[in-house]
Parts: C-alpha cells; sequence; structure tokens
C-alpha cells in the first residue's frame, strides 16, 4: 500500500488541476456571453438581407443568372471552421465527422470524379485543428489557412476570405461555395450544419417574412444603376461575406460554450477523484497509526 505522503500529492496535485480547469471554465463563460450576445445583433441583420436580396433578385434579374441559378456541382470551395486548440470536447470531432459526410455524400452524388484522397473541392480552413486534418488525410484540397478568430474580431478580417470565394465563383471556377461551422443552438447544444454561400437559394431564406416583405413590395418599382446585374454583384460579395461573419460567429460562440462544458465536466470529475482519494488516505493513515499501537503495545506486552 502506497503511503500517506503519496495520496496528499496526488491529491495537491488534483486539486491543482481544479483550479486550471475552473478558471477555464470562468474564462469561457465569459467569452460565451459576449459570443451570444453579438450573435442576437447580428442573425437578424443577417436574415433580413438574405431576405431583401432574394426579393430583388427573383423581382429583376433572370433565371439563368449566376448567383440564383444552380448548375452542376464539378468544384466546390468548402470553409471549413474549427478551433485552433483542443479542451472544448467533441467540438472539433463533430465538424470534422460532418465534413467528411459532406464529401461522401457529394461523391456518392458523383460517380465520375469521386475519390476521397483527391477529391474535387478545395478546402479553406479557419483553425488550425481542420487545416491540420485536411492536410494529414487529404481529403480535399487545403488552398487557404487562417487562425481562429476570437471575440475581438470584425467583418473586415473575413474580406481575404470571402475574396477568395466569390471572386472564383463569379469566375465560373466554382459551382458552389458551402460552409461548415458548428451552429449555436443553447450553451450546452451546438449543431455542425453544412450551410449553402453561393448560389442563393430558398434555403437562406425565411420563406414566412419572404412572403409578407413580397406581398407588401409587389407594386415597387425598382431603378438600379448602373445595371441591375452589377449592382447584384457587388451587393452579393457583401451578402455572401456577412453570411460567413455570421458563420464564424456561430462557430465562436459554439467554441467557447463546448469548452465551457468540458473544463465544468473536468472540475467537477477532479472533484470526485480528490473525494476519493481523500477516503483511500484517511483509510491509509488509520491503517498507520493502527498499526504503530499494535506494535507499541505487542512491546509493551513483551518488556513485562
Amino acid at each position: 500500500m502506497p503511503s500517506t505522503q503519496i495520496f496528499r500529492r496526488r491529491i495537491k496535485s488534483v486539486n491543482n488541476t481544479k483550479q486550471i480547469t475552473k478558471a477555464m471554465e470562468m474564462i469561457a463563460s465569459i467569452k460565451m456571453q459576449k459570443a451570444v450576445r453579438t450573435i442576437g445583433q447580428a442573425r437578424i441583420y443577417i436574415q433580413e438581407a438574405w431576405n431583401i436580396l432574394h426579393l430583388l433578385a427573383h423581382k429583376v434579374l433572370p433565371d439563368n443568372h449566376p448567383l440564383i441559378s444552380t448548375r452542376p456541382f464539378k468544384r466546390t470551395a468548402v470553409i471549413l471552421i474549427t478551433s485552433d486548440r483542443g479542451l472544448c470536447g467533441s467540438y472539433n470531432t463533430e465538424i470534422i465527422k460532418k465534413f467528411v459526410q459532406f464529401e461522401r455524400e457529394k461523391c456518392a452524388s458523383n460517380t465520375t470524379d469521386c475519390n476521397l484522397t483527391l477529391g474535387n473541392c478545395d478546402v479553406i480552413a479557419i483553425g488550425k485543428v481542420g487545416a491540420a486534418y485536411t492536410r494529414r488525410y487529404n481529403i480535399g484540397k487545403l488552398i487557404a489557412e487562417f487562425k481562429g478568430f476570437d471575440n475581438d474580431f470584425s467583418i473586415d478580417d473575413i474580406i481575404p476570405i470571402s475574396k477568395m470565394t466569390n471572386g472564383e465563383y463569379l469566375a465560373n471556377n466554382y459551382d458552389r461555395v458551402v460552409v461548415i461551422y458548428s451552429h449555436f443552438s443553447s450553451s450546452i447544444k451546438q449543431v455542425p450544419v453544412v450551410q449553402q454561400i453561393l448560389p442563393i437559394t430558398d434555403e437562406h431564406i425565411d420563406m414566412k417574412d419572404f412572403w409578407a416583405t413580397r406581398e407588401s413590395t409587389k407594386d415597387l418599382d425598382y431603378k438600379f444603376e448602373p445595371t441591375a446585374d452589377q449592382v447584384f454583384d457587388s451587393v452579393l460579395i457583401q451578402i455572401a461575406r456577412t453570411q460567413v461573419y455570421g458563420a464564424v460567429l456561430e462557430a465562436n460562440a459554439s467554441e467557447h460554450s463546448a469548452r465551457m462544458v468540458a473544463m465544468k465536466n473536468a472540475t467537477d470529475n477532479a472533484k470526485d477523484l480528490i473525494d476519493e482519494l481523500q477516503l483511500i488516505y484517511n483509510s491509509v493513515r488509520q491503517d498507520g497509526i493502527t498499526r504503530e499501537i499494535a506494535e507499541i503495545s505487542g512491546a509493551a506486552e513483551a518488556m513485562k
């Protein structure tokens, strides 16, 4: 049986770990609250922007306009959003699973050119975990890597990413642009999703609000200068950029939430482990005391 000194060291070590995880839990909680407030302010704006763009596009643009028309998906750009570091439970694992599932489903629908090791999509990774996974297992072609964003980022930080995707899509180098990220539902629930950014489809639109807006504006005429196509090409870049910004906001809140829950679980486990070690320590200490008393009593009897 180990000595009481060993158990004291173990208890002290676990207690130090508990203090660290508790501090990380509190920091993640504060960051999550700030990120949730930012999401609440951005969600309504992003949704209304899509509704208005969709409404104007259907009123003015032809059905075959590249911004709203769907063409065969020969080449896809994937914006993969993960974290830079771990200690956030299954957050990164679930996003990677969603990415692999998306690749497999895409391959299943494309029997002419399907190879997971080569891939027919370009990956733009936000976060070191997703970039490392893509590079290691060669799922898709990693063309760009950005560090993860924290609460202090702004929409201007999204400009390099949106330029890579929007410009290439309008140049017909991509037939689809999607973003894979973790959608923040609550502090204990984050759902990995695949969201298509380009081309614009009805999945972006809150159809109830869309039809209400369309009914209230059906008699309005719009004038575009210089042309409708040029205006919409410019507006689309801003809208798509906002969409990526919203995805990063959702992912940021999900990461902080997942880390808060993971650190809380680690703290609770540390408490349970300390209690178990304390019981064993008390038992070993009591055995030592009993043994010493027995030895003293035996020696006293022997001296008689």
